[in-house]
């Protein structure tokens, strides 16, 4: 009688542990997949590795770098032919008054932090430099003008 208590004992030692029954599928529909399981052609996931994307409850969120502006170039250290481009904003191959205020503030500006466009003074130097680039009078400035403002005489 020993023998046989024995024998039970060591089955339900060394048995494995058994499984939950599993639901049967509901006609017409498939069954799901075990909580642990990977769907065909997909990788399991760890469950002590949140997905990409998600934090822990309670944690803080993720650092976010702090976006740098993007620097502007000095427009004086800018070839002749890309100001002129950058400053038409119409696109009439010629620099109006206002079109030519804003280079000129654009320069003044990359040199001295303080400087203050909507002041008389700053408006009555915007106008003698006008005046003086526009050697035809047409009220603007067309390339031709603006490269012979800009080159120094010579002699």
């Amino acid at each position: 009688m020993l023998t046989p208590l024995l024998l039970v004992a060591a089955l339900q030692v060394s048995a494995p542990a058994p499984q939950a029954p599993a639901q049967p599928a509901r006609t017409g529909q498939p069954s799901a997949p075990a909580a642990n399981q990977a769907m065909p052609g997909t990788q399991p996931t760890p469950a002590d590795k949140p997905l990409q994307g998600t934090e822990a409850p309670g944690s803080p969120p993720p650092a976010v770098e702090a976006a740098q502006p993007t620097p502007r170039p000095d427009p004086a250290k800018l070839p002749i032919e890309t100001q002129f481009a950058r400053y038409d904003a119409n696109g009439d191959g010629a620099l109006d008054k206002a079109e030519y205020g804003s280079w000129l503030v654009a320069l003044r500006t990359a040199k001295d932090a303080d400087f203050k466009p909507e002041t008389p003074e700053a408006k009555a130097w915007i106008d003698r430099s006008f005046i003086g680039a526009d050697t035809n009078r047409d009220d603007k400035i067309s390339r031709e003008e603006w490269v012979r403002f800009l080159t120094p005489i010579t002699g």
